[in-house]
């Protein structure tokens, strides 16, 4: 099966990403790690991402108390989607 035109558009588009500076350099690699892993799940259409790099992001983003909200959203989005429960 084929990706839609707007999903090939949107994962072209992430490709391009990057992270701003002044964000630590761990936190920085951590996004960057998961991005480029959701890059991969997206082209090849895999069923899930591994769960280390999940994990990873959020275990970097708790050690940063001024990304809070951040990590508060990303946990709200895996429950939402019901990748995670609590």
């Amino acid at each position: 099966m084929s990706l839609p035109p707007d999903i090939k558009e949107e994962l072209q588009r992430m490709k391009t990403l990057k992270v701003r500076s002044g964000i630590p350099e761990d936190l920085s690699s951590a996004i960057e790690s998961f991005v480029k892993q959701a890059i991969i799940v997206g082209e090849y259409e895999l069923d899930h991402m591994p769960q280390e790099y999940v994990e990873n992001l959020l275990e970097v983003f708790a050690k940063y108390p001024e990304y809070g909200v951040t990590l508060l959203d990303l946990v709200g989005i895996l429950e939402r989607n019901e990748i995670i429960e609590n």
